[in-house]
């Protein structure tokens, strides 16, 4: 998440402290600052100067020795401008200064044998504009030693921090929600901007609009507010500036106003065409079979049951969390506009931005959790602005479908507990004092223990583990101890599946064998390659990250294959490698986990290096593979194995078997089917 500083500074003193004490303060209590930059050019020590005498250079037929005033001293410059002229006012970066154009900074020089002091500038090399041609020429009402700020429109240098949100803390995907943490590590009061507005006397919100929600557990809470009159002015220059900073373009004052309120407290909101939606009917519902609607981004997307719908009474008009649609979206001749500010679960929106790959600032926050309890006040944040900046009408009162549960969750704390697992002395005093800082309510207390009523932000809070982490990151991770780890003898433990793992491990190294690690979960598509017809064992991964992701193993044959293909396409045409890893499976409706090891062979890799001259036959392969396998067994001191053929998904009929060992089935051994070779370019 980009982090304007500037933007950070409205709600917290942060004025005293550099921005290198900022990034260390909150990254030693769990919020890592991943990168400072510095966006937008410095002009400190550039000012408006008078050339007072241009003289011809001695020793060159196109420069100039001047004699520039810049307010306080005149010094010597020399300059190639066709347009130096004794009188004139221009720009002028003294020594030490860094020219905007290309960061140079600038030193003390000679040119042709005669010093120069600085450097007049043209507007190019300010990053003013791009003209060349000569130096600049500023009105003679501008006074020497005027900056640059005074004779032309900049943008002040920004430091921008690039923060590093973890997944169970949405609270901070938001300038609030930074500025919030930064107060509890100061001890310095939070400064929330304002959200009054005046409102319609004579007109309210229900007047206007009706709110249904269908599936109330996927959309706990939905406000719509209704603006019938918003003038379409350009957005303010600081709300477009901090837009960019934070990686969005400014689009309308409206739209522009909902990414700002998202960026600045975190909740996403969506802003409607009032005329668009039908009768003032807002359905939010799951979507019909086969249902498509026309995004934003212009694309036809084919919607499933699954997925929730903001809807009026003639069709979709937004998918919930992710994008809106095109039927309804702001307009320049728009003139009324219906808020949206609502809570949608996390589960659902993650499942659809996943199923339709559209992936938004909006859709990133829900699925990372968003206070349910913040849809008014970011509505009425945004009102604000739109009657500031807008000269927007609001209807009175907001049409709210309300099923959260409102009870306050708390979790008791037992301060023994806390130091014990911290490993530091805190004092209960101190661990109330911290959790009070994060805005945690004291409910009761007594010599031992503490019962804290959680802010509903802190979606990431549900249990006395929780409240003990907290404690240890506001007291500094830097002052935890350091701990020697310490091991217990077990007698009669039983270590010998570890070793055999390692032998194991060091045997196919020691035939040739080179070891690969792949990921537990992958697509199904990657599993099906092979034993697709157990496919229903399968376990598969609630909320995945990605539908590459989506499904626990089965098998390490197919990864195992995959890494051979990979390295197919990028050139190696022979390879010989071996995993062990875990595999997943459903049995009599529980988890099953196996470790298993997998070895395979591609190209010439059971012959000499010298012969590669003659095509390696399906036979031969099959032959080089099974006496790893044989010498694999002797190593490992197991009983001879047995081939007994059977034909599997996935391999050639007639090269596959099943390989027994003392009698049992112990796995799988044959050639790759090669319709999926030549797929796969192998």
């Amino acid at each position: 998440m980009k982090l304007p500083v500037s933007w950070l500074a409205e709600y917290i003193d942060i004025s005293d402290m550099s921005v290198e004490e900022l990034a260390d303060r909150i990254t030693f209590a769990g919020i890592e600052i991943e990168g400072i930059s510095r966006v937008g050019a410095d002009y400190s020590g550039i000012c408006a100067a008078r050339v007072e005498s241009c003289e011809p250079h001695p020793d060159s037929d196109h420069l100039h020795v001047c004699r520039v005033f810049d307010g306080k001293d005149t010094l010597q410059v020399v300059c190639g401008a066709p347009n130096c002229r004794a009188g004139l006012v221009t720009a002028f970066a003294h020594v030490g200064a860094t020219v905007p154009e290309n960061g140079a900074v600038l030193k003390k020089g000679k040119l042709r044998g005669v010093e120069s002091f600085g450097m007049l500038c043209s507007g190019r090399e300010l990053s003013l504009s791009s003209d060349h041609s000569g130096i600049m020429e500023l009105p003679e009402s501008v006074a020497p030693g005027t900056p640059v700020e005074g004779f032309a429109e900049v943008d002040p240098p920004e430091t921008v921090f690039d923060v590093e949100i973890t997944w169970n803390r949405g609270d901070c995907l938001s300038i609030i929600g930074i500025a919030r943490e930064f107060s509890a590590i100061l001890g310095r009061p939070l400064k929330l901007p304002p959200v009054d507005f005046p409102v319609l006397p004579d007109k309210t919100a229900a007047d206007f609009c009706s709110v249904t929600v269908e599936n109330a557990a996927a959309c706990p809470a939905y406000t719509a507010r209704v603006l019938p009159h918003v003038e379409r002015l350009p957005s303010p220059k600081i709300m477009r500036r901090r837009l960019e900073l934070c990686g969005m373009r400014s689009i309308d004052v409206v739209v522009d106003v909902s990414n700002y309120v998202m960026l600045e407290c975190g909740q996403p909101l969506h802003t409607f065409d009032y005329r668009r939606v039908h009768d003032g009917k807002i359905v939010v519902r799951n979507a019909h079979e086969a249902e498509k609607i026309r995004t934003l981004d212009g694309q036809d997307r084919t919607l499933l049951p699954s997925m929730l719908l903001i809807t009026d009474p003639e069709g979709p008009l937004a998918v919930a969390g992710v994008m809106g649609g095109e039927g309804s979206e702001i307009e320049p001749d728009t003139s009324s506009v219906l808020l949206e500010s609502a809570s949608f679960t996390a589960p659902g929106v993650k499942d659809t931005a996943t199923a339709l790959d559209l992936h938004t600032e909006s859709s990133h926050r829900y699925e990372r959790g968003v206070d349910p309890f913040l849809c008014d006040w970011a509505s009425r944040r945004a009102c604000h602005l739109l009657v500031k900046y807008a000269n927007a009408t609001v209807a009175e009162g907001c049409v709210v479908a309300d099923s959260r549960d409102h009870a306050p969750r708390r979790i008791p704390l037992r301060f023994r507990r806390a130091v014990e697992t911290i490993g530091m002395d805190i004092p209960p005093e101190r661990q109330i004092a911290i959790l009070e800082s994060l805005a945690f309510k004291t409910v009761e207390k007594d010599a031992t223990r503490a019962v804290f009523e959680v802010p509903s932000y802190r979606l990431d809070c549900t249990d006395e583990c929780d409240l003990i982490e907290e404690i240890a990151r506001m007291n500094g991770l830097a002052a935890l101890p350091d701990v020697v780890p310490a091991s217990q003898v077990v007698p009669g433990a039983d270590d010998s599946p570890a070793r055999a793992a390692t032998e194991c491990r060091h045997a196919l190294a020691g035939l040739g064998f080179s070891e690969v690690m792949n990921y537990s979960f992958t697509a199904p598509a990657v599993l099906d390659l092979f034993f697709a017809s157990q496919a229903e064992h399968r376990i598969r991964i609630p909320n995945p990250v990605s539908a590459d992701h989506s499904m626990l193993r089965d098998s390490l044959v197919p990864q195992v294959f995959s890494t051979l293909a990979y390295n197919a396409t990028h050139g190696v045409a022979t390879a010989a490698v071996f995993e062990m890893g875990r595999v997943f499976t459903m049995g009599d409706g529980k988890p099953v986990e196996d470790d298993r090891v997998c070895a395979a062979v591609m190209g010439f890799a059971g012959r000499d290096g010298t012969d590669r001259m003659r095509k390696v036959e399906p036979r031969e392969s099959l032959s080089w593979l099974k006496g790893a396998l044989e010498a694999l067994c002797e190593k490992m001191h197991a009983p001879a194995l047995r081939l007994e053929a059977r034909d599997m998904d996935g391999f050639e009929p007639g090269l596959a078997a099943v390989v027994f060992i003392a009698g049992r089935p112990a796995g799988v051994f044959g050639l790759v089917k090669a319709e999926t070779c030549r797929k796969h370019r192998i």
